[in-house]
């Protein structure tokens, strides 16, 4: 488990460039040297660019155990800055990983991986071609791309042709470079050229949709494979080649809505807590993605080349992800982690929704401290039935039965489930889902055994997870999606009494304020994984003539910071605003969305590369004829406006295309840009005619200043 071979997995050769251009002789001549597509199967990469350094990363599959390094200032090879000899880490899936420092800033530099192994001319991986970052106090424009979610499964990553004839400063990933299932059939495609069958399936988590099988990376040998495979893309490989990569990880790095460790497949229904699950997937990412997160002090291998050993055991929960990078007096980047300390969701996805989130002594003594009247509060809420009083008996046997019944249907064994009807019913149970249960059992025994409801006006009052949206045990309508604002918005700002919770964990949150107050750099550049921007569904709008239960304003997502209320006003009050010149960069949502915070703060949320957009999602979940599915037809049909309509600070919204973003810097003024393209291109194949691309790209455009942050188009 921790041999020194696998203590290496992290590790990065450290070289260091000449101080001047070493002579022709020195190194090999251009011309002798073959390129070799199927040595070098991934191609090569550049990341986390510094004024003085930069990382390069290639995968090599021959049979050397060694690899030559060069690094020029020119592409034809004739200027070296780097000849190096250098060793392929055992036990690393092939991939290479060096840290080649003492470059001068914002240069662009070329380099390439040759193997050496065979006979006559050596072989060499793809050119590769990165840039230094400009130095701290340089006033020189920055131009970049940012994105997110690239799913492979029959999908094509179109939407990144427009990129490749910028001249980019950097790439800045935002998550989801992999998906951690392989022919999920709600979203990926079984059978076809762009489909995964894991090798090691004993590895894989087998789950199911409708009845049909599908798996879920657990192993590491499941992670790596990932990796190979979307890194194999054409596009994608050009991309990295062409500019140095700074990335992030969101949730299917690991598991598809995560958080630290545990996995969300079930909904609660089993412990999903996986430990080895987590390091392997974080093994498999630092293995492939060019990032340099200095994890360990450097010590001198024998041969005088420095190397940087990384225990497993320094992965999770060990790992800090989160750092910053500084280009020129343009920028301060601040890459964050929104996943690997933050808590459960605050409605917890196995949440019984009869049972009480808040109960009425406990919401008597905690409104007034939010300045509201208990009095005027409570009748707005839910009566509910304390069902430890003996007169209660026989309701309480009801409604356990069917508490059990749910739960046993879910899958718990008789012990747990038994366990889990208890708890759910300890405090008492919300009126309409008691009525619910009692009308199930009196439709199943005789009329002496049926049971009668207490009058309404007897019951105190709560807040039972049925008033967030709750309409079953186990699952995520209620929980992580689609929650009822006003009484999530009540519900948090009880729980934040407590102290209000934070995705980031206190290190990150103190890193985060420090370098943002700290820096001097024209603009803050804050990426997260996860947008800020509040997405709010009002399907009490008339065009949707949504059923009546649902004429409410419903939050979208509380995955997103959606979910942390508190804390996100606490960082755009106390930490973004502040500073003054905060862009917010973010993905995961498969939509495009351009806010405006405030006057000092704007945030761009770029749509998916190629996974399926959101507004398809939504129509993909109106299932049968019923009123409720006609509803959700018509909402994905109006979905933008819906969501410009539910939150005011939104000046773009669109949820039905692919694409990426562009950031340009120059001075005191700056331009955000989407690059969109229409949701049909990402099942069509368009590498060989890239023009046909850009007939149909769409471009949105928002200019801002330092001095003046409003969006204008």
């Amino acid at each position: 488990m921790h041999s020194p071979a696998r203590r290496r997995f992290l590790s990065a050769l450290a070289v260091t460039a000449s101080a001047v251009v070493l002579p022709p002789a020195f190194g090999r001549q251009a011309t002798v040297a073959r390129t070799a597509p199927a040595l070098f199967p991934q191609s090569v990469a550049s990341g986390d660019p510094r004024p003085d350094r930069v990382l390069l990363w290639t995968r090599y599959t021959g049979p050397a155990s060694g690899l030559r390094l060069q690094v020029a200032e020119d592409e034809g090879f004739s200027r070296l800055r780097v000849d190096r000899t250098l060793a392929v880490p055992p036990d690393s899936d092939g991939c290479v990983k060096v840290r080649v420092d003492g470059l001068q800033p914002a240069t662009t530099y070329h380099y390439r991986f040759l193997d050496e192994a065979g006979d006559g001319a050596p072989h060499t991986s793809p050119h590769g071609r990165t840039r230094t970052a400009p130095a701290p106090d340089a006033d020189v424009p920055v131009h970049f791309a940012f994105l997110s979610c690239q799913d492979y499964g029959g999908r094509w990553y179109n939407s990144l042709l427009p990129l490749l004839g910028r001249e980019l400063d950097f790439v800045l990933h935002l998550g989801d470079f992999i998906y951690e299932t392989a022919g999920d059939p709600q979203f990926q495609e079984q059978g076809g050229t762009r489909t995964i069958a894991f090798d090691d399936l004993d590895g894989a988590i087998r789950l199911e949709r409708g009845g049909r099988p599908y798996y879920a990376a657990r192993s590491l040998d499941n992670y790596r494979q990932l990796h190979r495979t979307f890194r194999t893309d054409p596009v994608l490989q050009a991309l990295l080649a062409r500019a140095p990569l700074v990335a992030l990880w969101d949730d299917h790095e690991f598991s598809d809505d995560c958080w630290q460790d545990v996995a969300t497949y079930h909904d609660g229904a089993r412990d999903e807590r996986d430990r080895e699950r987590r390091r392997n997937a974080e093994q498999a990412y630092f293995e492939y993605l060019p990032v340099d997160l200095e994890l360990a002090d450097a010590v001198t291998a024998p041969d005088g080349d420095r190397q940087l050993p990384v225990a497993r055991d320094r992965l999770f929960p060990n790992l800090q992800l989160w750092r910053g990078l500084r280009f020129g007096r343009a920028l301060e980047l601040l890459v964050t982690d929104y996943r690997s300390a933050r808590p459960d969701h605050p409605v917890p996805e196995d949440a019984f929704p009869g049972a009480l989130a808040f109960d009425e002594p406990q919401l008597r003594a905690r409104l007034p401290q939010l300045g509201l009247d208990p009095d005027q509060v409570l009748p707005t809420l839910i009566p509910y039935v304390d069902l430890s009083a003996q007169a209660h008996a026989p309701l309480r046997a009801a409604a356990r039965a069917g508490v059990l019944q749910a739960a046993t249907a879910a899958g718990l064994p008789p012990g747990p489930a038994e366990a889990y009807a208890d708890a759910a019913l300890a405090g008492g149970i919300a009126l309409p889902v008691l009525a619910r249960l009692a009308a199930g059992w009196n439709a199943a025994v005789p009329a002496d055994a049926q049971v009668a409801l207490p009058d309404p006006a007897t019951l105190p009052r709560g807040l039972p997870w049925l008033a967030l949206g709750k309409t079953e045990a186990f699952g995520d309508l209620g929980s992580r999606y689609i929650v009822v604002q006003d009484s999530f918005d009540l519900f948090a700002a009880l729980r934040a009494l407590d102290g209000p919770e934070s995705p980031f964990g206190p290190a990150q949150r103190d890193w985060l304020r420090q370098r943002m107050q700290g820096s001097d750099a024209r603009f803050k550049v804050v990426a997260s994984s996860v947008s800020f921007t509040s997405l709010v569904l009002d399907l009490a709008q008339p065009g949707l003539d949504a059923p009546a239960p649902m004429r409410r304003r419903f939050y979208l997502n509380l995955d997103h910071w959606d979910g942390f209320p508190a804390e996100r006003r606490r960082l755009l009050d106390e930490v973004f605003d502040p500073a003054g010149g905060t862009i917010l960069l973010s993905g995961d949502i498969h939509a495009s969305f351009a806010t405006q915070h405030s006057d000092a703060t704007v945030e761009f949320t770029t749509t998916a590369v190629s996974s399926e957009t959101l507004g398809s999602i939504i129509e993909r979940s109106a299932r049968g004829d019923d009123a409720q599915a006609a509803a959700t037809r018509r909402l994905a049909a109006a979905l933008d406006a819906v969501i410009a309509h539910g939150n005011p600070a939104i000046r773009h919204a669109h949820t039905r295309h692919h694409g990426v973003g562009l950031v340009r810097i120059d001075g005191d003024n700056a331009e955000a840009e989407f690059l969109e393209l229409p949701e049909h291109l990402c099942r069509e194949r368009h590498y060989d005619d890239p023009a046909a691309i850009d007939a149909q790209l769409e471009r949105h455009r928002f200019a801002f200043s330092r001095q003046d942050m409003r969006l204008r188009r």
